[in-house]
């Protein structure tokens, strides 16, 4: 009898974790992008695009030898 209860408590903490972060994380067919792009395939913003494009000028000095 007790292990009967443990089982269904455990099923009932498995549904009160999983059910609020299946309803709230996957999104909904509304969501999706119209054109089946992933964020990946997107073109980056300019922002990004020109932060990566610029060299590091001086990094500074080496760190002192132990």
């Amino acid at each position: 009898m007790r292990i009967a209860i443990i089982v269904i408590i455990g099923i009932l903490a498995y549904l009160l974790v999983f059910l609020p972060g299946y309803i709230f994380i996957v999104p909904d067919e509304s969501e999706v992008l119209p054109d089946k792009k992933t964020s990946v395939e997107l073109p980056a913003d300019s922002d990004a695009k020109q932060s990566s494009e610029q060299p590091i000028a001086n990094p500074g000095d080496a760190p002192p030898a132990k």
